[in-house]
């Protein structure tokens, strides 16, 4: 089995640019979600299930260093609400969807099943969709 590759950082930060972080209601709904983007033509490596207890273990570890000065940016309350999502059992999905299009394809089929909430971390900018 291949390793899940860990979260993308710049400086340690949390930082997927070019990825939308998906949340659903629940683990299952999270990797159903996943499976359907895949059979959509999303590439498997490009589609990441995390569950809430890897993502609170990585949240909390940016957490730990915000007070650092290379954290300039961090958006700190952001962390916690990851990390509240976590905390009430949600799945997590990251999914590399750099173009507009892929992003709209995704955003619909993750709606299909039970999407809480979707941002996507552009070069400069994070963008909120659902």
């Amino acid at each position: 089995m291949q390793a899940k590759p860990r979260f993308r950082e710049s400086f340690g930060v949390f930082s997927p640019t070019g990825s939308v972080v998906m949340v659903f209601p629940d683990e299952d709904s999270a990797e159903k979600a996943r499976q359907a983007l895949v059979r959509s033509g999303f590439d498997e490596e490009n589609v990441i299930h995390y569950g809430h207890n890897e993502l609170t273990n990585e949240l909390e570890k940016s957490e730990h260093q915000e007070g650092d000065p290379l954290q300039i940016g961090q958006d700190v309350a952001k962390v916690d609400v990851y990390l509240d999502y976590a905390r009430e059992g949600s799945g997590f999905l990251v999914v590399r969807a750099p173009k507009e299009e892929q992003t709209e394809g995704a955003l619909e089929i993750a709606h299909q099943y039970g999407l809480k909430f979707a941002e996507k971390y552009n070069r400069l900018t994070l963008e909120q969709l659902a």
